[in-house]
């Protein structure tokens, strides 16, 4: 791979489903699997799908020990309308590819270009017949917009068919045996108006519960330098849409169809005239060399402000541009969305948004892209009326209690000791919020957005902690390390929760300076007084952090260094990751990590610990942390990179930086870990780079592993 292309020359039908994945197209609303648009051969099993951000169904949560306040309504990113399919027939075959029908094959995916490629010489016993070279993206600069670019050229007289296909019979991907997806049969999108309209087809769908509804239009080009092309044929069956041209060419003769699809959706197009119209209002759809042109452009802006560049180490600076990539294909345009777990390369977690957003991915936006950063931000203002609705089922007066896993604001965790107990969320969005505050000083945001969620998260705190001996205290919590669950003062949630809580005084303050009239307002309608903010402040003052002064470090909670060690020797390797062979609370039992906790704590906050402490707790969680979750690789590089162990840090960072595209958790074929690319950037620039925002002036101090120059 160069810095900036992604590229196999392999045909490997056992990878097909992992590359559908790494060479998708996605612009932050629309995504598409990179599947071959003529389809697999009988027997290769790969995941079709193509998904809007937050367009989503919603399915009953069956509990057989139903308990107050477990959630009944889940919500699931849905599979949509296919709009890829274009099957072609040489001489009546079907085209399919088969090691032993296809030669010169290679695709890749120019990040420079933001698009994607795929080509091959289909032959036949050997002798080659046609050339295939297809191009496709998801537009930067229309969101609505994929375009396919299908060419093929003549090597031997060949008479052939081209069909464009709509297809809405369309589901949901599911695997019962794995806990990370959806493990059921789900298929909820109806198709509502179909039509054919010369070389337009458009069709209609919504949603079977909550009736969002879903335009899609493919219009048709065809370019040919024969002349020969007959007109299309149609036909309409059973939710599927199709143009069909037959051609005759001739050594050389070549044929382009060009496919221009767009996506709206009820969501953010809610008035029914508005999306129902002709998206090109009645202009030419521009050519696909016109929406490449834009994208290079829009790209290529991109680059200029995140482009991270390692000088004496290639295959690192090329597979961390990798990772930005996709992060930057992740990211939503607007305010209505946030960042699924897993992007929108798959399905994998349903198309929730979780913490990893406000954690990993965000620091990423704040520093390169900040108006991105600022909507995500927008987004999580937005579902605070869910937050203060789930603070209420989890018995709270007041506050807000953002959910764990969500789409629209509604808690979809159904496993509530590493779902809902994770109140570190409300820290880590208003961690989030005050870090964009430093570095953009956005005092407008802050006023009519950010003060409320500050506000309304630090309430939780004070309900569900209390005073004792002097100290405060957060009970029944689980951390990031979701092998642990259920505990008392996690060192984690304890930090960051004093964060959030002098955030929030803070901010009182300083709106109490500068604005106190919208002080005054917000404090009325959230019926918040100084009393109030004075507690929050006692609380963060009070906050107890576990320490233990015998071993000096500090406990990731304060029963954990009381429990057996994990027995890592008598683990058979294919046991990992432990939550897929062992209950969930044979892992509590034990001192095992499934993934950084105290040491992120120490990454994310300047800690009051000592040095010698932080060290010498890095090398404890070092022996007991599986590495079991994708998030975990980045935290350890940059703490080891703080602690003055570049070698160390980049044995971790190599395995954040190359997770996908190694396939090291050997479930990139269900979408990759965004989060975790997050993470790689973040151990480049806060690890290696040195960087840690601190206030009004951010902190450097660099340190390079003995490869790199610069």
């Amino acid at each position: 791979m160069s810095h900036k292309v992604l590229k196999t020359h392999q045909y490997n039908p056992v990878n097909l489903a992992l590359e559908e994945t790494l060479f998708h197209t996605a612009n932050g609303r629309i995504g598409v699997r990179a599947n071959f648009e003529e389809g697999y051969d009988e027997g290769i099993v790969g995941i079709r799908g193509s998904y809007l951000n937050a367009f989503f169904d919603t399915h009953r949560i069956v509990h057989p020990e139903k308990l107050f306040g477990f959630p009944e309504i889940g919500e699931k990113i849905l599979n949509v309308t296919d709009v890829q399919c274009i099957d072609v027939q040489i001489e009546g075959r079907k085209v399919t590819i088969t090691p032993e029908n296809v030669s010169e094959y290679s695709r890749a995916m120019d990040m420079g270009r933001g698009e994607a490629s795929r080509s091959f010489t289909w032959t036949d016993g050997g002798k080659p017949l046609i050339k295939f070279d297809i191009r496709r993206l998801a537009s930067f600069l229309r969101r609505e917009v994929f375009a396919l670019s299908y060419s093929v050229t003549a090597i031997e007289p060949v008479r052939f068919q081209l069909q464009s296909i709509v297809n809405g019979e369309v589901s949901n991907f599911f695997d019962p045996s794995d806990p990370r997806v959806a493990g059921e049969a789900y298929r909820t999108l109806i198709i509502d108006k179909s039509e054919i309209d010369g070389n337009r087809l458009t069709m209609e769908s919504y949603t079977q519960q909550i009736g969002h509804r879903l335009f899609v239009q493919s219009d048709h080009r065809i370019i040919t330098d024969t002349g020969r092309v007959e007109k299309p044929k149609s036909h309409m069956d059973s939710g599927v849409l199709a143009l069909v041209w037959e051609a005759a060419l001739t050594p050389g003769e070549s044929i382009t169809l060009e496919k221009i699809s767009t996506f709206r959706d009820s969501r953010r197009f809610p008035d029914e005239d508005e999306r129902c119209r002709d998206y090109w209002n009645g202009i030419d759809v521009p050519p696909y060399k016109v929406l490449a042109e834009e994208q290079v452009v829009y790209v290529e802006e991109f680059w200029e402000k995140a482009a991270v560049d390692i000088d004496g180490d290639d295959a690192a600076a090329a597979n961390l541009n990798f990772n930005i990539y996709q992060l930057f294909q992740s990211t939503p345009s607007d305010n209505r969305a946030g960042i699924p777990a897993k992007g929108l390369s798959g399905e994998g977690y349903e198309g929730h948004y979780f913490w990893d957003t406000e954690i990993y991915m965000f620091p990423f936006l704040l520093y390169t892209r900040p108006e991105a950063a600022r909507s995500i931000l927008l987004f999580r203002h937005s579902t605070l009326p869910g937050a203060r609705e789930q603070a209420r089922i989890l018995g709270h007066q007041r506050g807000a209690a953002y959910p764990w896993r969500t789409i629209s604001g509604r808690e979809c965790s159904a496993y509530y000791p590493s779902g809902s107990a994770q109140y570190h969320i409300n820290a880590d969005i208003a961690y989030a919020v005050i870090r964009y505050w430093e570095a953009t000083e956005d005092d407008v945001f802050i006023r009519d957005f950010g003060a409320e969620i500050l506000f309304e998260t630090a309430r939780i705190w004070l309900e569900l902690g209390n005073f004792s001996d002097g100290r405060f205290h957060i009970h029944g919590v689980t951390g990031p390390d979701e092998y642990t669950c259920l505990v008392n003062d996690n060192y984690f949630t304890n930090q960051m929760a004093r964060k959030n809580l002098q955030s929030a005084v803070d901010v009182y303050a300083w709106m109490d300076s500068h604005f106190p009239v919208e002080l005054t307002r917000l404090s009325d309608t959230l019926k918040l007084d100084r009393a109030e903010t004075q507690d929050w402040e006692s609380a963060a003052d009070r906050m107890y952090l576990p320490y233990d002064a015998v071993r000096n470090l500090n406990p990731q909670d304060e029963s954990f260094l009381r429990k057996p060690m994990w027995d890592f020797s008598s683990t058979p390797p294919d046991n990992h990751p432990l939550l897929l062979h062992y209950h969930h609370m044979t892992l509590s039992r034990f001192q095992v990590c499934k993934q950084a906790d105290t040491v992120l704590a120490y990454v994310l906050l300047n800690p009051p610990e000592k040095d010698s402490t932080i060290r010498k707790s890095f090398h404890y969680y070092e022996g007991v942390t599986t590495h079991d979750s994708s998030l975990s690789y980045a935290a350890f590089a940059i703490l080891a990179a703080r602690l003055g162990e570049p070698e160390k840090a980049y044995e971790y960072f190599s395995r954040t930086v190359s997770l996908d595209l190694n396939d090291t958790h050997g479930n990139t074929k269900d979408g990759i870990h965004a989060a975790n690319m997050g993470g790689a950037w973040m151990a480049a620039v806060w690890g290696f780079g040195g960087f840690f925002p601190d206030g009004s002036l951010p902190t450097f101090r660099p340190v390079l592993p003995s490869k790199w120059k610069r």
